[in-house]
């Protein structure tokens, strides 16, 4: 006996579902480097839902990525304002200001981020905020947030690292800079430059002169025709 076929219910997608494929294509541009091409994709999500928070966002990533902080400020602004407790626009949009170099309205955001238990950014605010008290002069301030970071995310908190070791430096305990400058070379911060050249000069200043020599020539090696290089190089030719 013949059964009858069901005829399929076809699927309506909704404007906020047509929306996020278009952040998600977006997102997608901006891993491989094309920021053009996410900011096309988010024009095609804003014409389906001009008010979802994560096309704004995506928005000042894109635009942060072409080197246009002025449109990534007013995007991430307008994303935090959608969703006041979106952890990843409030990082972004801290992060941003401090760029702008507008600390203390940078802290605002950042804070919530920082202080939201669900937010797997929440050590990159803990970071930011420890560069912006460091920044400030408040180094006690900026230990705090720091050792945040690195506690909630040791292995790829690299920043947090190599801002606790300036801290060290600050308050003249330069073996734990060298052990943090160090920390903040290893694993998944192995392309960090900025930390090898600090530990190379941290080096320098504990008078390990071998450790400080084989630092800067490993610079220059994985730095080749860069300031980083250059700068490794002007420190080796006044080691003793």
């Amino acid at each position: 006996m013949a059964s009858c076929a069901e005829t399929p219910v076809k699927k309506t997608v909704s404007k906020t579902e047509k929306a996020r494929m278009y952040v998600e294509v977006a997102n997608g541009a901006l891993l491989e480097g094309d920021p053009t091409g996410a900011l096309q994709s988010l024009a095609s999500a804003e014409n389906e839902e001009p008010n979802l928070p994560e096309i704004h966002h995506s928005r000042a990533l894109a635009y942060y990525a072409k080197k246009d902080l002025k449109e990534a400020l007013s995007s991430a602004r307008k994303s935090v304002m959608l969703k006041p407790d979106y952890c990843e626009a409030n990082n972004t949009f801290g992060k941003l200001l401090m760029d702008a170099g507008n600390y203390d309205e940078a802290i605002k955001p950042l804070m919530v981020a920082a202080n939201d238990p669900l937010c797997r950014e929440a050590f990159k605010a803990q970071t930011n905020l420890g560069i912006i008290y460091y920044k400030k002069l408040e180094y006690e301030k900026a230990m705090g947030y720091l050792e945040k970071a690195i506690t909630a995310a040791p292995n790829v908190a690299c920043i947090a690292y190599y801002y606790r070791g300036h801290v060290h430096i600050k308050q003249s305990k330069l073996s734990a800079a060298i052990d943090d400058y160090d920390m903040a070379t290893r694993r998944f911060c192995a392309n960090f430059g900025e930390a090898h050249l600090a530990l190379g000069i941290a080096y320098v200043q504990a008078r390990e002169y071998g450790k400080a020599r084989k630092k800067f020539i490993e610079i220059e090696r994985l730095y080749p025709k860069t300031n980083l290089a250059n700068e490794a190089i002007n420190h080796l030719r006044y080691l003793p």
